[in-house]
């Protein structure tokens, strides 16, 4: 008798030179991340040079990582977030062709940055660990970074905003020719004074550090200072583990609170326009915000009455004035009204431009397609 497949989530981080993967069955616990929640296997697997430039090495990359899973059940089963510092559409593009190309199927991929799975991750810890203001902490480049996550609970849904709150440069050439002991001590004292900082006027209950440059054995005035009446907590799979999180709430598997979160990919408008359907007026949702902005695509047909122009409106989230944006359709064919339609594609290219194009699809046998098609960019 054939076994059936189980679902799998899985949550792979995608750094510039590194990758971390996380995966969850149902019935687990919670979501493993090897070598960070187990003894067993690496934490940590390095990404060859010139992977992401070329699709067949990415392809094969991204294999040989999810084939990790134990008892990985197959890629028609896989539910996958894949997790990265900055989300670009041509990144995007490479990742989710590449995981289809495996198999995956494309509503099952999803691609977020890492403060969205900052958020992912945290409100899926007990809610004493966010039921104020958290803090993360992370070293880049020769600087310590800190971001704040903040839950407007006045709001229905409460809103969350990650926003960065504070850097210090802490490189070679601040220290000079300190010893290292004196370098201890005045890598002590900045990071103090980043945590003052971020912590001024806000209520952070809780501190993410990320990897092993936060060591206790240098930073002790700001570990005394950090843990006093917080939690705080050190760690290198954070990323990894709120992307595995995000695939198991896009797969049903968890839910998250009522909750939205305004990160820097996703969709702040609701598009849409106004439609007639047998003689009644309807307002028609194109795109609603709190999307991605990679996965926000939209197409439909429609015939047009009389009108010679598209008006797309926006509005925003958060509430506000509803925006008309018209794209008009010059050299329209000449045709009787009612005896053209037309296909328009919405998509976005970045967080901030919305794309949508029309095109002539004639009217069935009567009237062959002109050719033509119209487009214009929204920006939000």
């Amino acid at each position: 008798m054939a076994q059936e497949k189980k679902e799998t989530a899985v949550g792979l981080q995608l750094g510039e030179h590194f990758a971390q993967l996380t995966w969850y069955y149902q019935g687990m616990k919670e979501p493993l991340t090897p070598g960070a929640d187990t003894k067993e296997g690496p934490a940590i697997s390095r990404i060859p040079e010139g992977t992401m430039a070329d699709k067949d090495a990415l392809r094969s990359f991204l294999e040989g990582m999810i084939v990790k899973v134990p008892e990985f059940p197959g890629f028609d089963t896989l539910h996958i977030m894949v997790t990265v510092r900055e989300l670009t559409q041509e990144k995007a593009e490479k990742i989710a062709d590449a995981l289809e190309s495996l198999g995956c199927p494309r509503k099952n991929i999803g691609l977020q940055d890492y403060l969205s799975s900052f958020y992912a991750y945290t409100i899926n810890q007990k809610k004493e660990l966010w039921n104020g203001d958290v803090a993360l902490l992370e070293y880049r480049n020769g600087q310590m970074i800190g971001y704040v996550l903040h839950i407007d609970q006045t709001k229905t849904p409460q809103l969350v905003t990650v926003e960065e709150a504070g850097r210090q440069a802490v490189d070679e050439s601040l220290r000079g020719d300190r010893s290292q002991e004196d370098w201890d001590k005045e890598r002590d004292r900045l990071l103090f004074e980043l945590l003052k900082k971020i912590f001024e006027r806000r209520n952070v209950v809780t501190t993410y550090l990320m990897g092993d440059y936060f060591d206790g054995t240098w930073s002790v005035r700001s570990f005394q200072y950090l843990c006093h009446r917080r939690h705080a907590f050190r760690g290198g799979n954070l990323y990894t583990k709120g992307a595995c999180y995000a695939a198991m709430e896009r797969a049903g598997m968890t839910r998250f609170p009522d909750m939205l979160f305004l990160g820097k990919d996703i969709v702040r408008e609701n598009i849409g326009m106004n439609m007639r359907v047998r003689g009644r007026e309807w307002f028609y949702t194109i795109i609603n915000a709190g999307v991605n902005w990679y996965e926000a695509h939209h197409e439909c047909e429609f015939i047009p009455d009389g009108e010679k122009n598209i008006t797309i409106l926006t509005k925003p989230m958060t509430g506000g004035n509803e925006v008309e944006h018209v794209l008009r359709l010059k050299r329209f064919p000449q045709r009787p009204n009612r005896a053209t339609r037309l296909r328009m594609t919405v998509y976005f290219t970045s967080p901030s431009e919305c794309v949508v194009e029309v095109e002539d699809l004639g009217f069935g046998g009567f009237f062959r397609s002109s050719g033509k098609t119209w487009k214009r960019s929204i920006y939000i």
